[in-house]
């Protein structure tokens, strides 16, 4: 087997578990979009894939995908997975608030297997902080490369892979087979990255060696995104929602581009960062492809228990009103017995009540909302916010809750704090939130977070990133109960969490959500 793969998403912290509050799946659905070729390959017996270790069922290949939350409570798992699979190919995918687990997972691997494994570094941290503009590739501050070769970080990521990854990750599989095949150690793919260029998508797979950076910029060319295999086909799924009362919850996207349709300052997936649309006349015919994909795999896996998802596009099929009327036809069509989710913004909400009310009866019951503020004008303004004429920001959230409830769809909501407001403006939040769920049973859950500076192809906040986010110590217990938060890296022009700040409001949220 000249092909041994394992795929990891490393932890965001350097210790401690998830409090009750967060909204954590057991599914890292980044890395199951980004091998979902590399799987299909394996399933369908093609070249190297198909005899490597992921040439197994599906059952057994999550077996081979690891999600992390700490380092120090995960890491044992990671170094028995490593010393059970022994393997060449290493695939990293993280976050920017990963990038110190990637880093100490990277070092591990290379203590166990040294030069015999390839390290791959991919995810939204990469693609944040190496790109191509005007026909150079720039490296940020923080982008791994950079690190390495300002010794930041040890020379642990032999590839770091910025952009689309899901036909390259493939070739480079191909690559360290045929380098293990000669006899020749995985970690010299560093050398050989030119013969990759071909590779479909855009995407630029950096390295840093011998002092240098260098960088290939890939010349495949777009892929058709509705030849997409469904990840839930490849990697099953374990995650169960809540709010869809047990039925197991697949991630379904549509593939419509990496991020947002808006380009709100504070966010991580604002267009100006991650593109515009792609191919969008058909992604309600892949987001349909991608929903029967999971009442089969829960069918087959789990029989008789239902099957339920959440579309993970940051607003659903970009809030295109053709798009979900095409979807809630192709649902009614089908007659499919499953129970959806997924988010849209207020505004969106209350322009596309009536569509959603079509969508509603074909299966679709919960909606994902960001409530950021009481008044974005606090904040410099969002770019989601649409519709200023027509009332006060919370007065149209009540709306939108409201315009749901009539409709049988339950709402829940991330609270994201840390933008530059004040302690009495996040309590009063809070206390409306409270109010709206006295009065239409919804919000719920209230998912708590703090707002982070990310790199976003800008690096001018000067964070580097390649310390923890959250410090280990008392902040660790602090924040168990939020998502995303961070102590070392606040928005630029805002203050740094204040711990007793943060104790207040996280008293007032159990106070006010006692039985959420």
């Amino acid at each position: 087997m000249n092909l041994r793969v394992v795929a990891v998403a490393p932890p965001g912290l350097p210790e401690g578990r998830s409090g009750r509050h967060t909204l954590k799946s057991a599914d890292p659905a980044s890395l199951f979009n980004a091998c979902r070729v590399a799987a299909w390959r394996a399933d369908e017996g093609v070249a190297a894939w198909g005899e490597s270790n992921w040439a197994v069922p599906r059952q057994q290949r999550r077996e081979l995908l690891l999600l992390m939350h700490s380092l120090q409570e995960d890491l044992p798992e990671f170094e028995a997975l490593l010393e059970r699979e022994r393997p060449n190919l290493l695939l990293l995918g993280a976050m920017t608030m990963c990038l110190p687990g990637a880093a100490a997972c990277a070092a591990r691997a290379k203590e166990i297997l040294g030069d015999e494994v390839c390290v791959v570094l991919g995810g939204r941290h990469a693609s944040e902080t190496i790109y191509e503009r005007d026909g150079m590739v720039t490296h940020d501050v923080s982008s791994p490369c950079r690190l390495m070769a300002e010794r930041y970080l040890p020379p642990v990521f032999d590839i770091v892979v910025s952009g689309e990854g899901e036909h390259l990750i493939a070739e480079i599989g191909e690559q360290v087979a045929e380098l293990v095949r000669r006899g020749v150690p995985a970690a010299a793919l560093r050398g050989k990255a030119h013969e990759l260029a071909d590779a479909s998508g855009t995407w630029v797979m950096s390295s840093y060696e011998n002092g240098l950076i260098n960088d290939i910029v890939g010349q495949g060319g777009p892929f058709d995104r509705d030849l997409l295999p469904p990840p839930a086909r490849r990697f099953g799924v374990r995650t169960a929602f809540d709010v869809f009362d047990g039925r197991p919850t697949g991630h379904v996207f549509s593939d419509t581009g990496n991020g947002c349709v808006f380009d709100c300052d504070f966010c991580s997936e604002r267009k100006s960062v991650t593109g515009g649309l792609l191919q969008f006349g058909t992604a309600a015919e892949r987001l349909m492809h991608q929903l029967q994909a999971v009442v089969d795999v829960v069918e087959e896996d789990f029989p008789g228990l239902g099957a339920s998802a959440f579309v993970e596009d940051s607003t659903l099929l970009g809030g295109s009103p053709q798009q979900i009327r095409r979807l809630a036809g192709l649902l009614a069509e089908k007659d499919l017995d499953i129970r959806f989710g997924g988010q849209f913004t207020i505004d969106q909400i209350l322009r596309r009540t009536k569509d959603i009310r079509k969508l509603a009866e074909v299966g679709f019951d919960y909606v994902f909302i960001g409530v950021e503020t009481l008044d974005p004008a606090i904040i410099g303004g969002m770019s989601k916010d649409l519709r200023l004429s027509a009332g006060r920001w919370m007065n149209r959230t009540e709306r939108a809750i409201a315009a749901l409830a009539d409709v049988g769809v339950r709402t829940g909501t991330a609270v994201l704090f840390g933008l530059g407001e004040g302690q009495k403006h996040r309590l009063t939040l809070l206390q409306e939130l409270a109010q709206l769920r006295e009065r239409y049973g919804s919000p719920v859950p209230i998912s708590l977070n703090w707002a982070t500076q990310h790199p976003l192809r800008n690096g001018d906040a000067g964070y580097r990133y390649h310390e923890w986010s959250i410090p280990p110590g008392e902040w660790i217990d602090v924040f168990a109960d939020f998502g995303e938060a961070s102590v070392i890296y606040p928005l630029r022009g805002v203050d740094r969490p204040v711990m007793s700040e943060v104790r207040e409001v996280y008293a007032a949220f159990q106070e006010l959500f006692a039985n959420a």
